[in-house]
């Protein structure tokens, strides 16, 4: 894994997932989808946002991630329900932390979102 080194400054951390801190970190002339339509590949960054619901066993072992891009699952219609690879719904959404996305090859929730777990992070400063 790299990591990166972020110079001059000591502030540096991973955004929460709120509009007002990942909507300017969107760029959209990368990500096309959100104003076209168009299906483009997806680039999938952790937020630091965990989520603590859930049984009592698995509560803080998901979190939320944004996704610059297409945002894919695997959805089921009627009359065969096999599923289909689609662009689903929006940029927001949550997965395991940890893991084997292998565990999960239809994906997860209503929407089949594609569980990836090896997101990216995107930095912000914090101050």
């Amino acid at each position: 894994m790299r990591v990166a080194q972020p110079r001059r400054f000591g502030d540096w951390g991973v955004s929460a997932a709120c509009r007002a801190k990942l909507s300017p970190l969107a760029d959209f002339a990368t990500a096309p989808l959100a104003l076209t339509g168009r299906a483009t590949t997806a680039t999938y960054f952790w937020s630091g946002t965990t989520h603590l619901d859930g049984p009592p066993d698995r509560q803080g072992d998901a979190a939320i991630y944004v996704a610059f891009g297409r945002a894919t699952g695997w959805m089921k219609f009627p009359p065969t329900f096999t599923p289909q690879l689609l662009d689903v719904h929006g940029a927001q959404r949550s997965a395991p932390k940890t893991g084997d996305p292998a565990l999960f090859p239809h994906g997860r929730g209503p929407q089949g979102d594609v569980i990836r777990i090896t997101n990216y992070v995107r930095l912000v400063r914090t101050e």
